[in-house]
């Protein structure tokens, strides 16, 4: 690969670099008519892409899933995301930690008749890691809420798949009070996840501390969630993927989130219960993480 010219907001668009603002889907692209869009997004640590190779499998595992067939496959996208860093500097200062993004869609729908290639439509593109979203939850611990928006386990989109139809999160998110993190319930008032992470919990059960995810079928198919599980295993914290209730959640000795653009936190309050916070096992997880990222996990939220 040669040397590319830098330049702070590249983006790849089905082989072609482009000024960011130039490659976003047609008007006539099923992704934004129907919303038939895969996406996946990862994050750097020192300027290198974290679990890289897991975030292309469950990206071209979920295309493979609905239908869409992308015309660039998995080394040629993991040398895109390499070459994106590159033109956007990052890794160098001022940029500091990034986001990357990942979008496939069916291309443009056939009865616009407007002249575009047809096949899937591939975008590659990223931003800086919003800090000021997650600072607060490793200074102060997250506050979650429960939301009036149900969570969407019926129908025919598949909870595990990683997709642009957010409509339902957008909504419990505008329903929030400001500074919350609502999480979706079942009709049964058992946890699945928030927006922008699993949520999990560590229970005592007979003596013993227990993380405890809500079942995979419920939920994203985590990136995160899965460095999570195995993590826990190598400190000998034992796991359960099973349902538990918002009110059961609230009584867990330690609350955890994860997702890939913060990694790791803690909960401090559920609803208008206060829980302990930072409990020594989200600490010794964190420690953990670290290592595997290879830099602290809060640094880049001091």
């Amino acid at each position: 690969m040669s040397k590319p010219v830098t330049c702070p907001d590249w983006a790849w668009k089905n082989g072609v670099w482009l000024p960011l603002a130039q490659a976003g889907p047609s008007l006539a692209d099923a992704g934004w008519v129907q919303g038939a869009t895969i996406t996946d997004l990862l994050r750097t640590h020192g300027g290198r892409p974290f679990l890289l190779e897991e975030h292309l499998e469950r990206f071209f595992s979920t295309c493979l899933q609905v239908g869409i067939t992308p015309r660039w496959g998995r080394h040629e996208l993991a040398e895109v995301v390499q070459e994106l860093l590159v033109r956007n500097q990052v890794g160098m200062e001022p940029a500091g930690a990034w986001c990357v993004v990942l979008l496939a869609t069916p291309g443009a729908l056939r009865h616009f008749k407007t002249g575009e290639e047809h096949g899937a439509t591939q975008i590659v593109h990223g931003y800086p890691l919003p800090v000021a979203r997650y600072q607060q939850w490793f200074r102060a611990g997250a506050h979650l809420v429960a939301s009036s928006v149900p969570a969407a386990l019926a129908g025919p989109l598949d909870p595990r798949w990683k997709h642009r139809s957010r409509l339902h999160w957008w909504l419990a998110e505008q329903k929030a009070p400001g500074g919350t993190i609502p999480v979706l319930l079942t009709p049964r008032g058992e946890v699945t996840e928030t927006a922008l992470a699993h949520v999990a919990g560590i229970f005592s059960r007979n003596g013993q501390p227990v993380l405890v995810l809500p079942p995979e079928s419920w939920v994203l198919a985590g990136v995160s969630a899965r460095l999570l599980v195995r993590l826990a295993g190598e400190l000998g914290l034992n796991v359960a993927r099973q349902p538990f209730t918002w009110d059961e959640l609230a009584q867990a000795d330690e609350i955890l989130l994860t997702g890939s653009a913060f990694g790791l936190c803690g909960v401090s309050r559920v609803g208008e219960s206060p829980v302990n916070w930072p409990g020594n096992w989200t600490k010794f997880l964190q420690t953990a993480w670290s290592a595997q990222a290879g830099e602290p996990l809060a640094a880049s939220f001091d």
